[in-house]
């Protein structure tokens, strides 16, 4: 069910029409709440006029309010059955909607999961791992060692390590043709420039990897360019895939580049650096000073189901 919370300072309070006009500061359309669903009158609390007033409301179905509360009282809450019928049949279509979504995702998962464990076998074993991820720039190598350790788990979360290594090196390769990683400005507009990437990930999450395959149109576009450019490195360096494991990993290769980007522009951008503009720090400790900042580490996938969070990435004690 689609419940959406907002929260508003209100700056000025009419009644007119069976609503209650709630003007949120700076806003000229109010937010109107239906005179009889209110208990009392409004404001509920005095205050100065050069004071506002705290609204928190609840909205169903995109726009119907269910639930208010101002200045810490609660001005109406909404149960189910006293929904018009129309916000009632507008919740049942959503609700269908997220009920036949999520049982699409649950398939696609387990049809990725299952094309993976056909995959993970047929990957180089090596045993440089670390260092092959030493010879990468610091944002990736704090993304791949918080999950090394997860190699002597078993033989399987090994291979799944290697093969999200080999997904780094693509990025990494493909990062490098657009940025001058040498020039600051270019790393800040790159990060601009690879959140096209999550355009492409919305894309191809909803199936519509044909608008690439076989629309001319969209060969010019450099939406277009990066998704030509992760799916014949994965023809390169890996096993022939199949369709929906390989748009699924070139899925993973967009998302990673979206948040490397951002996190090398925030470690390029914001770390510290003496009055003539040279850094005092090394790139470990410029990474540990913007942890906060860094997307990246928290990423997961079905490669690596893991999660981690900001805290990890805190308290993360390897040297990398």
């Amino acid at each position: 069910m689609i419940l959406e919370q907002e929260k508003f300072r209100i700056k000025k309070i009419t009644k007119a029409n069976g609503c209650w006009n709630l003007y949120p500061k700076g806003e000229k359309v109010p937010i109107k709440l239906p005179v009889d669903a209110v208990y009392g009158n409004l404001p509920p609390v005095h205050k100065w006029p050069w004071q506002c007033h705290d609204l928190s409301i609840k909205r169903i179905a995109y726009k119907y309010v269910v639930y208010a509360e101002m200045d810490g009282r609660v001005l109406f809450d909404l149960p189910e059955d006293k929904y018009p019928e129309e916000i009632k049949r507008a919740v049942m279509r959503i609700e269908k909607v997220e009920s036949d979504y999520a049982e699409y995702q649950k398939q696609y998962a387990e049809t990725i999961k299952e094309q993976l464990q056909k995959l993970l076998p047929l990957l180089p074993e090596t045993d440089e791992l670390e260092d092959k991820i030493n010879k990468l720039p610091v944002c990736w190598r704090a993304y791949l060692k918080m999950r090394l350790p997860l190699q002597y788990e078993s033989k399987e979360a090994k291979q799944r390590l290697v093969l999200t290594l080999l997904l780094v090196q693509i990025a990494n390769r493909i990062y490098c043709r657009h940025v001058d990683v040498d020039m600051p400005l270019a790393a800040a507009f790159g990060s601009l420039e690879f959140s096209v990437c999550d355009r492409l990930y919305d894309l191809l999450e909803y199936g519509l990897a044909d608008e690439f395959d076989n629309n001319p149109e969209q060969r010019s576009k450099k939406v277009f360019a990066l998704y030509n450019e992760a799916k014949q490195e994965l023809e390169r360096v890996l096993p022939p895939l199949e369709r929906t494991l390989c748009l699924y990993l070139i899925q993973q290769i967009h998302r990673m580049l979206s948040a490397y980007s951002s996190d090398y522009a925030a470690l390029v951008l914001h770390r510290p650096r003496d009055l003539w503009g040279d850094t005092i720090n090394t790139d470990n400790e410029a990474y540990r000073y913007l942890y906060e900042k860094m997307k990246l580490p928290l990423l997961s996938s079905l490669v690596i189901e893991k999660e981690f969070s900001t805290e990890d990435v805190k308290h993360f004690d390897f040297v990398f």
